[in-house]
C-alpha cells in the first residue's frame, strides 16, 4: 500500500484533509448533522425508522440476505471475507460491497447508539488487514488487468465491480455518518485514504478496459465509485483526473446505453431500473459538488423512467425480462430516483397504481439520505398514500432498438399486457434464450410468464432458467436457438427483429422474425385480439424433412390439465386462468417447470409444450389462442380452428369463440382482423 504522501497532493496532509473534509460535509449539511436527520426521519417516517434499526440489528447479530440462500444467515464475527459459504461467486462479491455497513450507518444516525458504529470500524480494520489488493503491475511494469476481471482475482473482492460500488455506495457514508464524532480521526483516515486511492487507481486504468464501448452496467457503476471519491477528496493528486475521466465516461455510457426511447441497452427490467440511479447519481453529485451535467444527459435519463412503467406488468411486478427479479416494485424505485433528480413525483403517482403506498416508502429508505428536503418527500409520499394517477401515456410502445414491443388493453390493474420481443444477436449474457417469446398478464395475474433469473451460479438451474424450453418461445426439433456454453456465454447467434407492430381498434399486434434455427426462418405474428384473448401464429419456412415442431406456454400455475383431443390446456387455479387451444395438428404434453421472482426463490409452474412431428419439407403454420379468465369465472372456449395458406401467400386463419367467428390474415409483416357472429358482420 502506497504511502499517504504518494496519494495526497504536494504539501497537503492528512490534517489538511479531516480539517477540509469536515468543513465540506458541515457545508452538504445545510447546518443539520447527520445524527439531526436521523431524529428528524425517526419522527417524520417512524415505518421507515423501524425498518431500519430492525435490519441493522440483524446485521450486528452478523446476521445477512447474500446471493445462495433466501433467508438471512450467519456471515462471521470476525465477518469471513473470502469464505464463499453457498458456492456462488455472488456471494462474495456482494458480501465485498458492505451493504451491511451501510445498514448499520444509518442505524447510528437514526439512533445513536454507539454499538453499529463500533461494528463498522472494527469490521473496516479488519477488512483492511484480510483483504490487500492483489498487484496492479507486474516486474515488467505490465498492467495486470485480469487480476481485477473476476472471481479469480481474491475471489472477487477486488473485482473492478465490487472496487466501484465500495465506493459509491458504502464507503462514502462512513464519513457521512460518522464524521461529527470520534471515529473519524487523522489514523483512520490515513488507513482509509491509502485504501481508497488504491480502489480509484483499479476504477481509473483498469474498468476502461473492460467496457472499451461503454454499453454495459457494470462501467456505470465503476465510473460512479471514482467519480464519488474524486469529488469527495479533491485532496488526492489525480482527484480532477479521475473526475473529468469519470464524468466523460459516464456522458458516453448513457448514450451508449440508454436508446432514444428511454430503455436500458439490455432490455432487462432490473438492471434498468438500477441503471437509473446509476446514472442519476451523477446528477446528485453535480448539485452537490458544483460541476456541470450536459442537457443532453438529463433529457435521455427523463426518458427512462417512461420505459420502467412500460415494463410495469398490471399486476405491479415487472416483465422478468432476463436477469430480472420480479418481487420488488421496480417501478417505485424507478419513480423515486425520477423524483430525486427532477423534483418530479409524476411516477410516483403511477407507481401507486400497481405498488402499495408501503413499496414507495420502502423504495424511499433506500435513498432518504441523499434527499435534502425532507418535507418535500413526507408531502409527496402522502399525496400518494390513498391512491395513484393512471398513467396519462398510450397503452402501445415499440422500443425498436430493443426490438421489443409493449400492448395493454389499459393501464388498470385488471388490462391484458402483453411484452414481446425478438432480439437477436443478444447484447449480453445477462439476456435469455427468448427468441420470438412473451410475457403476457391478464385479470391481475401474470398468466404465461418468463421464467425470471432464480441465480446466476454456473449450474443446471441457471440453465434451465435461461433454456428457450422454459420460455414461450417455439422450438425445432427441440433445439436449443443457439449454442449454451456456460451461464456467462453463448455460441453465434443469427438476426431476429420485430418487423412490425401496430395498434389497429381491436386488434393490437405485432409481427418478429428470427433465422436462428437454419435454413428454418421463424415467423411470429402476438396479437390482443377485442381487448379479450391473446393470438399466437407461428410460420415456419425452408423447414427440413421430418422435422418436429415445439411451441412452449409457461403457465404460472402448478395444475394445469390437458386434453390431447380437443389440442388444448387450462390452468386450474383459485385465482385467474388461462386457456390455451391450438389447431389439431399440435398436441399437449406438460412438463414441470419453475419460476422465479427473486434469487434463490421459485415456485411451481408447468410447461405446456405443444408438439407437431414428421413435419414435411416446406412451409409450415400453426394456430395458439390464449383465453383468460378472471377469477370464479370459466376460461372460453374456441372451437372451430380453421387454417390455410392462399395462393397469394397469405396465412389464414379463423375460429370461434364468445359467439364470434374471427378470421386473420398473417400477409408479410401485418395482420389483419375481421369479426362475425351468428347474425353477420359486426
Amino acid at each position: 500500500m502506497q504511502h499517504i504522501t504518494e496519494v495526497l497532493k504536494d504539501g497537503v496532509t492528512v490534517a489538511d484533509v479531516l480539517a477540509n473534509l469536515k468543513l465540506r460535509e458541515k457545508e452538504f449539511q445545510q447546518g443539520m448533522t447527520f445524527r439531526q436527520r436521523g431524529e428528524k426521519i425517526r419522527r417524520q417516517f417512524p415505518d421507515i425508522y423501524a425498518a431500519q434499526v430492525e435490519n441493522a440489528e440483524n446485521c450486528l447479530k452478523g446476521m445477512t440476505l447474500l446471493p445462495g440462500c433466501p433467508t438471512l444467515h450467519f456471515i462471521g464475527n470476525p465477518v469471513k471475507w473470502h469464505e464463499n459459504l453457498f458456492n456462488d461467486a455472488e456471494y462474495t462479491y456482494q458480501l465485498n460491497r458492505m451493504d451491511h455497513w451501510h445498514v448499520m450507518l444509518e442505524a447510528y444516525s437514526l439512533t445513536g447508539d454507539k454499538r453499529f458504529a463500533n461494528k463498522v470500524m472494527e469490521e473496516f480494520y479488519h477488512w483492511i488487514e484480510d483483504c490487500p489488493r492483489q498487484p496492479l503491475y507486474n516486474s515488467g511494469g505490465e498492467l495486470l488487468k485480469d487480476n481485477f476481471g473476476g472471481c479469480g482475482c481474491n475471489q472477487g473482492i477486488w473485482r473492478s465491480l465490487e472496487i466501484g460500488i465500495r465506493m459509491y455506495r458504502t464507503w462514502p457514508h462512513i464519513i457521512h455518518h460518522l464524521i461529527d464524532s470520534d471515529y473519524i480521526d487523522e489514523a483512520f483516515l490515513e488507513t482509509y485514504l491509502t485504501s481508497v486511492y488504491q480502489h480509484a487507481q483499479v476504477l481509473y486504468l483498469v474498468a476502461p478496459i473492460f467496457w472499451p464501448k461503454a454499453d454495459h452496467n457494470h462501467y456505470l457503476m465503476e465510473n460512479n465509485g471514482l467519480l464519488y471519491l474524486s469529488c469527495m477528496f479533491p485532496e488526492f493528486k489525480d482527484a480532477q483526473l479521475w473526475r473529468c475521466h469519470a464524468l466523460h465516461e459516464m456522458e458516453r455510457s448513457i448514450n451508449a446505453q440508454v436508446t432514444s426511447g428511454g430503455g436500458q441497452i439490455e432490455g432487462c427490467a432490473s438492471y434498468h431500473n438500477g441503471c437509473i440511479y446509476w446514472f442519476v447519481l451523477p446528477l446528485l453529485l453535480s448539485k452537490k459538488y458544483g460541476f456541470d451535467i450536459s442537457d443532453s444527459y438529463k433529457e435521455r435519463l427523463k426518458l427512462m423512467a417512461e420505459y420502467s412503467l412500460f415494463m410495469t406488468r398490471p399486476t405491479g411486478s415487472n416483465c422478468p425480462w432476463g436477469d430480472s427479479n420480479t418481487y420488488t416494485g421496480t417501478l417505485s424505485w424507478g419513480a423515486l430516483c425520477h423524483y430525486i433528480a427532477f423534483d418530479d413525483t409524476r411516477y410516483m403517482q403511477y407507481a401507486r397504481c400497481f405498488y402499495s403506498y408501503e413499496d414507495l416508502t420502502r423504495a424511499a429508505s433506500k435513498y432518504i439520505w441523499e434527499i435534502s428536503d425532507l418535507d418535500d418527500l413526507q408531502r409527496a409520499l402522502e399525496k400518494s398514500r390513498e391512491a395513484g394517477t393512471l398513467p396519462s401515456i398510450p397503452v402501445f410502445s415499440w422500443q425498436k432498438e430493443l426490438k421489443q414491443v409493449f400492448l395493454r388493453t389499459d393501464w388498470s390493474q385488471n388490462a391484458l399486457s402483453l411484452m414481446f420481443a425478438c432480439r437477436t444477436p443478444i447484447q449480453n449474457q445477462h439476456a435469455h434464450m427468448d427468441p420470438a417469446g412473451f410475457d403476457f398478464t391478464a385479470y391481475g395475474k401474470p398468466l404465461l410468464v418468463d421464467p425470471g433469473i432464480y441465480c446466476y451460479r454456473d449450474d443446471e438451474n441457471r440453465r434451465k432458467f435461461k433454456s428457450v424450453h422454459w420460455h414461450n418461445c417455439l422450438t425445432l426439433n427441440h433445439q436449443d436457438p443457439w449454442r449454451y456454453i456456460s451461464s456467462w456465454s453463448y455460441g453465434e447467434q443469427q438476426p431476429g427483429e420485430i418487423l412490425h407492430a401496430e395498434e389497429n381498434g381491436r386488434l393490437m399486434y405485432a409481427v418478429a422474425e428470427h433465422r436462428n434455427y437454419q435454413p428454418a426462418v421463424h415467423k411470429r405474428a402476438a396479437a390482443l385480439v377485442d381487448k379479450h384473448f391473446l393470438v399466437i401464429l407461428d410460420l415456419l419456412e425452408q423447414t427440413e424433412e421430418d422435422s418436429s415442431v415445439q411451441i412452449n406456454f409457461h403457465i404460472n400455475s402448478p395444475t394445469v390439465a390437458a386434453d390431447s383431443a380437443k389440442s388444448c390446456v387450462c390452468s386450474l387455479s383459485a385465482d385467474a386462468n388461462i386457456g390455451v387451444f391450438t389447431d389439431d395438428g399440435l398436441k399437449p404434453a406438460l412438463v414441470p417447470a419453475k419460476c422465479s421472482n427473486r434469487c434463490d426463490v421459485w415456485h411451481d409452474t408447468i410447461i405446456a409444450r405443444f408438439e407437431s412431428e414428421h413435419l414435411s419439407a416446406g412451409r409450415h403454420g400453426f394456430v395458439s389462442i390464449a383465453c383468460p379468465a378472471p377469477a370464479g369465472q370459466t376460461v372460453p372456449t374456441v372451437s372451430g380452428i380453421k387454417k390455410e395458406f392462399t395462393a397469394d401467400g397469405r396465412f389464414l386463419v379463423s375460429f370461434s369463440v364468445m359467439e364470434k367467428r374471427y378470421e386473420l390474415a398473417l400477409s408479410g409483416k401485418r395482420l389483419d382482423l375481421s369479426v362475425n357472429d351468428v347474425n353477420g358482420c359486426l
